[in-house]
């Protein structure tokens, strides 16, 4: 029972980092999630699962933190939805692909893949804030926002990530878009992906053995509760001081982030 009561304690601070981060960045949290219910399920017992469960329900939290984040980011404000749609769309479709592979793929591999990508992702925005590259980036059109959707669907099938945590540097550095309209575009986006990715493990949860009481497919109802809790509420502050720090402060903010993440993803296998 102490251990219970604990558990619920350490998803519930989970949630209010996951949703400030949310806010301030355009991710949906799910990189602070998905370790965190990973160790939490396999130190109960459900470590065969715990990969998929943790994934799965990282998804379906990320899901009304993102309609949350998104509300609250353009409220009151003119906002162009095409690329966010043209990204959704394509994320959907890759979500589908990546959550299939989740299920295939040991999970020490899951984690290093993505640790490797985020520290990559970090060393690529610094690189671009050089004034002699920071030119070269590539047009934004229709098809090129729809591959780059498929590309984060993927990832997020894969992670468990709304697609922020990728969206936003590939926007900002590859398509030269402003941090705050990148981060935007983030939270409208993963809205679809994260729904893509939730449809998807439940459909490939039926029917499977040794889930956490209460799960729908590999998505646990009990811990999306508990997270989304402190979670949604995290996001209006979140969102309110990413809105007051100036551009380049908050860039470094992110890369620092994205390094930090990536080695304690390392150093959990």
């Amino acid at each position: 029972m102490e251990f219970f009561i604990v558990s619920i304690i350490i998803l519930l601070l989970c949630g209010l980092v996951a949703g400030f981060l949310a806010g301030l960045f355009g991710i949906g949290g799910g990189v602070v999630m998905v370790p965190v219910m990973f160790f939490l399920l396999s130190d109960l017992g459900y470590g065969d699962n715990a990969m998929a469960i943790a994934v799965a329900t990282s998804a379906a939290v990320i899901l009304p933190t993102a309609i949350a984040g998104a509300i609250k980011n353009y409220s009151g404000r003119s906002f162009t939805w095409w690329p966010a749609l043209l990204l959704g769309m394509g994320g959907i479709l890759g979500s589908m692909a990546g959550s299939t592979l989740s299920v295939l793929i040991p999970s020490q591999i899951h984690i290093l893949a993505f640790s490797g990508f985020l520290i990559f992702m970090a060393v690529w925005m610094i690189v671009k804030q050089c004034r002699y590259l920071s030119a070269y980036t590539i047009k934004e059109t229709d098809g090129i926002l729809l591959i780059l959707g498929i590309g984060v669907g993927v990832a997020s099938g894969l992670f468990g990530i709304g697609g922020g945590v990728i969206l936003t540097p590939v926007l900002t550095s590859i398509l030269g878009m402003n941090i705050h309209k990148s981060i935007g575009i983030s939270l409208t986006a993963m809205v679809l992906i994260a729904s893509g990715t939730v449809a998807s493990y439940i459909v490939l949860g039926f029917g499977a053995e040794g889930l956490f009481p209460f799960s729908i497919g590999y998505v646990n109802i009990l811990f999306v509760l508990i997270l989304a809790l402190t979670s949604i509420p995290a996001v209006r502050l979140g969102v309110k001081t990413g809105r007051t720090m100036p551009e380049k402060k908050l860039q470094t903010l992110f890369i620092g982030m994205l390094i930090l993440l990536a080695i304690r993803m390392a150093l959990s296998v």
